[in-house]
């Protein structure tokens, strides 16, 4: 006679318990010390990458993060990039009175303006040129700049709202751009009360300029003289980053 065994059968249910939330790390709070560029123009800067608290200190010219580590080496990694000294521009400018009547260039012109100031006489009615003044004016990239002066009139150039600019055009060729730039001529226009009378003429625009190269930026009419009908001052500007 057989004998059979009925085994009790246990069966085993695995129930999978969710995940404990792993608990967000502490933020860190770091101050950076801007060494080349203001701080704020940084904080405005980080803000775009960082989530946390940004302050920026005019005072110390420090910027305050709150943030992970993970936001700080981001902006570990951007204050590397972009806190570094400013390079400098150089602006040669050429003030140069333009008529229409004579002919020629007058001397000192060097031989790159006059190739400038010929290609203008051939497009424009303008056909005789004297140099009044050539200014010079260095400033760091991103800084405005003023310079006045006189040579046969009173004038002032201004690089404002964030002055000129680097930038790296295709090829890696370097460009110097200029968003907001002005030139005012103080024209002579008649007496009153014996004190002289000012017309104000000039050029505002924007432009932008190889490194090494040179343009026109523009012709400012000044009143008609009975001796010199239809005078016009025309500025030329050669430009060159030295650092």
């Amino acid at each position: 006679m057989k004998t059979i065994l009925f085994l009790p059968f246990l069966a085993v249910v695995l129930y999978a318990s969710p995940a404990l939330p792993q608990p967000r790390p502490e933020p860190v709070t770091r101050i950076y010390e801007i060494k080349w560029r203001n701080a704020e123009e940084i904080a405005k800067l980080l803000r775009g990458f960082v989530g946390g608290f940004i302050d920026a200190s005019e005072s110390f010219n420090t910027v305050t993060v709150v943030g992970s580590e993970k936001e700080h080496e981001v902006i570990s990694a951007l204050l590397r990039k972009y806190d570094v000294p400013a390079r400098t521009i150089e602006f040669q400018f050429y003030i140069i009175r333009a008529t229409t009547s004579g002919e020629g260039i007058k001397d000192g012109l060097p031989e790159k303006i006059r190739k400038v100031i010929n290609e203008v006489a051939a497009l424009t009615r303008y056909k005789s040129f004297e140099l009044l003044d050539a200014p010079v004016l260095r400033t760091s990239e991103g800084k405005g700049a003023q310079l006045s002066g006189k040579g046969h009139y009173f004038y002032t150039l201004i690089f404002a709202a964030g002055g000129a600019a680097i930038v790296t055009a295709d090829q890696g060729k370097r460009q110097i751009r200029a968003d907001h730039f002005g030139i005012n001529f103080a024209i002579p226009v008649g007496m009153s009360e014996q004190k002289p009378i000012f017309k104000d003429v000039g050029v505002s625009t924007a432009f932008t300029i190889g490194d090494g190269e040179t343009v026109v930026l523009g012709a400012s009419q000044i009143q008609q003289e009975a001796r010199e009908p239809g005078a016009a001052i025309i500025t030329v500007v050669t430009a060159k980053i030295l650092g």
